[in-house]
């Protein structure tokens, strides 16, 4: 079951702040908003979603997340199938 909208974006935007260093995220940016989002962060970020929310992401997962609204429905399609 799904964390409720407020709680998972809690819980992804800590991820973020931390990955990236920043204070401050918006939630809608894309990579191309985020000039600390390179290949390595990129690989930081796909390993904290998946121990914070205990799913596994695929291959494909991994190069289709290319924003924070994908990271979001990523979460919720793989929380919703546990």
């Amino acid at each position: 079951m799904v964390d409720s909208k407020t709680i998972l974006d809690a819980r992804l935007e800590k991820i973020l702040k931390e990955v990236f260093r920043a204070e401050k995220i918006d939630l809608n940016f894309s990579m191309d908003e985020i000039p600390e989002w390179d290949s390595f962060k990129h690989y930081e970020l796909i390993i904290a979603v998946e121990n914070e929310f205990k799913i596994k992401l695929t291959d494909a997962d991994t190069i289709e997340i290319t924003s924070i609204p994908i990271i979001k429905s990523k979460i919720i399609k793989y929380l919703n199938e546990k």
